[in-house]
């Protein structure tokens, strides 16, 4: 048995090896762009995406917890579409009596005390339970895989398909950045960089895929594309007018369905306000135009209008998604509204622990935790310090993405901050909502910092870069390998001492 794992880490370390060797310093990735690529380099986004997409997806399905073997509370959005499918909002399930009978039954430890039985996690109203998640990822994949298959959608194979189009479309968005701003930048770092970013932004969904994660990965799944559709109608070489209204008007739709996957997460639509700025550069305010731009903007309208009766129609209440209904660890309606919550101190003691808390190195195997959002991926710090380098802020300035940079910069901050004023606790799961917006930064600060340097300095920045990235997935692999949240090395604890003795070759 030691020689097949003395075998496997031979081949675990040597393919390692191996990356390192073809993204040595002086490798021609390093000097070659996207346009020098040729047509076998120009396949290798499509192989290096279809690779990272299967890399993230398939582990989803290994822990009976979240594939549907053993769902728990976790299958919500299934049974939330068999219950659109018997014409109701709230969910087919039978109540308690003694919850009935409560007089707060938002009391975590007086359903303790009483024995009350309730499938967990789920908001309870007038004698309903309902699911406070986001209704969308229903719409989109539940209900459609439901009616034409007559089966219900396995929930972590929504998370699969809403991970695999979020990973496309940064491949894609980071392209077009490329192509738009800085053409020279090297074929590693964009390979590199993709792939780093896309991992990192879902990783924690690889562990735990099913409910909370699929809000998430939804939510930023189709923010990624909003932001890419309103570049195209901002930034594109199409000059056509009512195609770049078309563009922002996907761009629109996907941002507003963002408020049904994950409401935190939707607060990057704050980006659009800077790339409407820069549309309107140099035009002329018409009624035809003010028209135009109103079909551009009215799915957030409609959408709105939808997710406001849905939610009126079960709490009556048109902003309450049922957050403060919820049946867990904490009575959620004693918040209240978030300028109730405000507290200076806890902001900032969030902050910090969000973006730079460390916990020292663990004694057993993977030996970290999760920490910070700075710690856990050190590449994120480029897009804070090249940001305020004035080459940076100056090549930022000369295309007009600076405010565009500087929104993007604070929402990491400000969705940070309405987390920990609206939530029991900051964990990891959170993190989820900005890790893809810092690394969008990162990748913009690192392009146009890139682009100032000579020629020789290009490359070994490349070359340093590269190496950053590669840390980054490789943090992404034993951050997964940390027993947490009931993720496969925790539901089975042999799985993590066999990938121990790989990492060992057989030694320990």
């Amino acid at each position: 048995m030691n020689n097949i794992f003395f075998w496997a880490g031979c081949i675990l370390w040597g393919s390692i090896i191996f990356i390192l060797y073809l993204l040595r310093s002086k490798s021609r990735l390093h000097n070659m762009t996207l346009d020098q690529s040729g047509s076998f380099k120009s396949r290798l986004p499509l192989f290096l995406t279809i690779s990272v997409i299967m890399i993230c997806s398939l582990p989803m399905g290994l822990c009976p917890i979240y594939n549907g073997e053993s769902p728990g509370h976790r299958n919500q959005y299934e049974v939330m579409a068999e219950s659109i499918l018997n014409g109701h909002l709230y969910m087919d399930y039978d109540v308690d009596p003694k919850l009935l009978d409560m007089e707060n039954p938002y009391d975590y430890e007086a359903r303790l005390e009483i024995g009350v039985n309730h499938p967990w996690d789920h908001a309870y109203y007038n004698g309903h339970f309902y699911m406070y998640f986001g209704i969308v990822p229903v719409f989109l994949l539940f209900l459609p895989w439901r009616i034409i298959t007559g089966v219900s959608l396995t929930t972590y194979h929504a998370t699969q398909i809403f991970a695999a189009l979020f990973i496309i479309g940064v491949f894609r968005l980071f392209y077009f950045y490329i192509k738009t701003f800085f053409r020279d930048m090297t074929l590693a770092m964009y390979l590199l960089l993709s792939s780093a970013f896309s991992i990192m932004s879902i990783w924690y969904s690889i562990n735990a895929p099913a409910l909370y994660c699929t809000a998430n990965v939804s939510g930023i799944c189709v923010q990624i594309w909003s932001i890419y559709l309103f570049s195209k109608a901002v930034w594109g070489e199409c000059t056509n007018i009512n195609k770049r209204i078309a563009y922002a008007f996907g761009g629109s739709l996907l941002g507003a369905l963002a408020f049904g996957c994950r409401p935190p997460v939707a607060f990057a639509n704050l980006l659009v306000i800077p790339m409407l700025i820069e549309f309107m550069r140099g035009k002329k305010l018409t009624l035809r135009l003010a028209g135009k731009l109103i079909i551009a903007a009215s799915p957030y309208i409609f959408i709105g209008l939808l997710l406001m009766s849905y939610n009126y129609l079960r709490f009556e209440n048109p902003f309450e998604f049922g957050q403060s209904y919820q049946l867990t660890i904490a009575d959620q309606r004693d918040y209240g509204s978030l300028l109730k919550q405000f507290d200076i101190f806890k902001v900032l003691n969030g902050l910090l622990q969000n973006f730079i808390y460390y916990e020292p190195l663990r004694r057993e195997f993977p030996y970290i935790s999760y920490n910070g959002a700075f710690v856990n991926f050190p590449i994120l710090a480029y897009g804070v310090f090249l940001l305020f380098l004035e080459n940076t802020r100056r090549a930022l300035r000369n295309v007009h993405l600076y405010f565009f940079s500087i929104v993007l910069f604070i929402l990491p901050l400000l969705v940070t901050t309405i987390t920990i004023l609206g939530s029991p606790c900051l964990i990891e799961r959170y993190r989820m909502d900005i890790y893809w917006l810092m690394g969008l930064l990162s990748f913009l600060a690192i392009g146009f910092y890139h682009s100032g340097l000579s020629e020789v300095m290009k490359a070994k920045f490349s070359h340093s870069i590269s190496v950053w990235a590669l840390i980054t997935v490789f943090s992404c692999i034993m951050l997964y390998l940390v027993p947490y949240d009931f993720s496969l090395t925790e539901y089975d604890p042999a799985v993590l001492e066999t990938i121990k003795k790989i990492f060992t070759f057989g030694m320990s």
